[in-house]
């Protein structure tokens, strides 16, 4: 099996990081990057602080997260 070929629009892509705009510390996740993108930003504070709840607590963030994350990629598809 091949691997598809990336363009140099691929390659020259910004990454999550990348688009990262510095934000005054708070209470939880003083790391969490910020987007500019509200779903987005709210999708990754749900997460800074994921690990510290149970197994249960964290599949459903992560399911809820994904699916925010999906219908703000569809919204961005038009």
């Amino acid at each position: 099996m091949t691997e598809p070929e990336q363009g140099p629009a691929a390659a020259d892509a910004p990454t999550p990081a990348d688009l990262a705009v510095p934000r005054p510390p708070s209470a939880v996740g003083d790391d969490v990057p910020v987007t500019g993108d509200d779903a987005v930003d709210e999708a990754l504070r749900r997460l800074a602080d994921v690990e510290e709840h149970d197994l249960r607590t964290q599949v459903t963030a992560f399911e809820d997260v994904h699916g925010a994350l999906q219908d703000r990629l569809a919204d961005a598809e038009g």
